[in-house]
């Protein structure tokens, strides 16, 4: 009996299992086999169309395996992986059955629900197809086989060329469960998507694997590292939960189970991109890139140093000192805003990493800031900037974004920093400060609410009773009507015209956007400051326009006039004068 204390993860071949004679046993808990014609048909293909260059390899996803007894014979239980293993032996028994007879199918496999199915693989006997669903199902998948072969020039070519394929050049990952966990327990985590297989539990296996630390005479040295390993993994992972030093480092596009994956991905590309063609392990569509660069990296010492603690030391101390930049960053305010700035307008993380990876902190700085100088053209007129076409969007919500940090970075004093993960998660975009024609709202219930909340921000009696009455006798919902009254409001809050350009535009997120899109400036106003109030963040420089904080006359709080329009783009400039060419 195979007796282990600790879970192995190996890539195998398909040789390897047919050499080695694995008996595999599909328990009971599990559904029985299902693939459909596509997803055989696809696998097919998929082998057939790989055209590997020196080492490179066709990678399956993990079998999950833990070694059993069942009758006193040693087996396999497959804990997950059984759809893909079962057509695989499928492929490999039609192969001997009607191309290469002297094939030797060595690896077995049967489920707990049908005792004879280990025999009927093996034959795949068509008076049997109908006896239950599985067959049923393990025939239809063996006829698309028979009809993938048929469509070939060459049956018997084919039947070579897959054969030798699927046995030398198409691995599984080898996820081997030697404690005492339950299995069954172990297959509804797996499925129910609590532990996934992913690269950094891949990875995590690696290093926790005994055998990568060579000498088994240094038994407790090595308990002692294995401990110190899980806790610095679970300290990174934890830090890494952390919003908002997580949307620091990314903007939220892709979804991770565990949150240290991120760095595997970008260590692995890096150290990729450094081996020589020969040795490069091909990225696309591979669901499993992370592990399998950093599996040869393993292998690479295991044949240069035979593993002995140090290797280990090494390759953990230098995923350490990958995330301990991105810590260091966070921790520095300025650091923080500079380096969070340049993510948030488009550039990854691990450009800017690569990028400044010899710079002292300050030839670090001075780099960014020419960074960020260097993405606005040079003959940018922040006046003349205005939301009419896309391209102008993305400038003008990247100087406001900007705005705001300069303005909380610029105050030495203070150690409030800018809420990249509030940014991100509440999608902050660039909305209007007095409302627009375009805004108006056209729609029976946002035309009642709208009138509801101007009338009383009316101060012309005339114009009051105008909207008085259109509530009361609803020619509101007459579009000339409701639109006469929306221009009359905006001319007394106002100038009465479309401002569409910079000197009216803030950030706002989109929640409190939505609350009052096409309000007037006092209603707005009001909205900012409850919202404010009740502790809601609500972004500096967005405040302080709504404050009239950049006006120099405050004695009227009702608009936003083409001298507070003025004031607000001449603050603008001003505080990035370091930034804009």
């Amino acid at each position: 009996m195979i007796v282990m204390t600790t879970n192995i993860i190996d890539l195998k071949t398909i040789n390897d299992l047919l050499k080695s004679r694995y008996a595999f046993y599909i328990p009971s808990y599990q559904r029985g086999y299902r693939w459909n014609r596509q997803q055989v048909t696809d696998l097919l293909s998929d082998i057939w169309d790989f055209k590997p260059k020196d080492d490179e390899f066709y990678c399956l996803q993990p079998i999950v395996v833990k070694p059993i007894l069942v009758d006193n014979q040693e087996k396999w239980e497959v804990i997950d992986g059984q759809q893909r293993l079962t057509t695989i032996f499928i492929i490999l028994s039609y192969i001997k059955l009607n191309l290469l007879p002297k094939v030797e199918l060595s690896f077995s496999l049967e489920y707990e629900t049908r005792p004879d199915s280990k025999n009927f693989l093996q034959s795949v006997d068509l008076s049997l197809k109908d006896s239950n669903i599985d067959y049923f199902h393990i025939y239809s998948a063996f006829n698309v086989v028979k009809e993938w072969f048929e469509l070939r020039e060459d049956e018997t070519t084919a039947g070579i060329g897959i054969y030798d394929k699927l046995r030398n050049q198409t691995k599984i990952i080898w996820y081997q469960i030697n404690d005492q966990a339950d299995p069954i327990e172990i297959f509804t985590r797996i499925n129910l998507g609590k532990i996934p297989l992913t690269n950094a539990e891949l990875i995590k296996a690696l290093f926790l694997k005994k055998d990568n630390f060579g000498d088994s005479e240094q038994v407790e040295k090595i308990r002692l590292k294995q401990l110190e390993i899980a806790s610095e993994w679970d300290r990174m992972e934890y830090s890494l939960q952390n919003d908002d030093l997580w949307l620091f480092l990314n903007n939220g596009d892709k979804k991770y189970e565990t949150r240290i994956e991120f760095i595997f991905d970008m260590m692995s590309e890096q150290i990729n991109n450094s081996w020589t063609s020969d040795k490069k392990i091909e990225k696309s569509n591979n669901e499993y890139f992370s592990f399998l660069v950093f599996n040869q990296l393993f292998n690479d010492e295991k044949k240069n140093n035979h593993f002995s603690i140090s290797p280990i030391d090494s390759l953990w101390l230098s995923i350490k000192k990958f995330y301990m930049t991105f810590e260091e960053w966070y921790s520095d305010r300025e650091f923080y805003h500079l380096v969070g700035y340049i993510v948030s307008s488009g550039t990854a993380i691990e450009t800017i990493k690569a990028d400044t990876e010899k710079m002292t902190k300050k030839e670090m700085k001075q780099f960014l800031k020419a960074k960020i100088r260097n993405s606005f053209h040079r003959d940018l007129q922040i006046e003349d900037l205005n939301c009419e076409s896309n391209s102008n969007k993305a400038v003008i919500r990247n100087l406001l974004l900007l705005f705001n940090i300069i303005s909380i970075q610029s105050n030495s004093k203070s150690n409030f920093r800018f809420p990249f993960s509030s940014y991100k998660f509440e999608d902050w975009d660039i909305e209007h400060i007095h409302a627009v024609h375009s805004e108006m709202p056209n729609d029976r219930k946002h035309r009642i609410d709208w009138l509801k909340a101007v009338e009383g921000e009316v101060n012309d009696p005339v114009l009051q009773a105008r909207i008085k009455d259109s509530l009361e006798n609803e020619t509101f919902t007459d579009h000339t009507v409701f639109e006469t009254i929306y221009m009359d409001v905006l001319k007394q809050h106002g100038e009465g015209e479309d401002i569409n350009d910079i000197s009216n535009l803030t950030l706002l997120d989109s929640s409190t956007n939505r609350s009052y899109k096409n309000a007037i400036f006092p209603i707005k106003r009001k909205t900012i400051l409850a919202k404010d109030k009740t502790g809601t963040f609500i972004p500096l420089c967005t405040k302080n326009v709504f404050l009239k904080y950049y006006s120099s006359d405050i004695s009227q709080m009702t608009f936003w006039g083409k001298d507070d329009r003025k004031c607000y783009v001449d603050a603008i400039i001003e505080t990035l004068g370091d930034f804009i060419p």
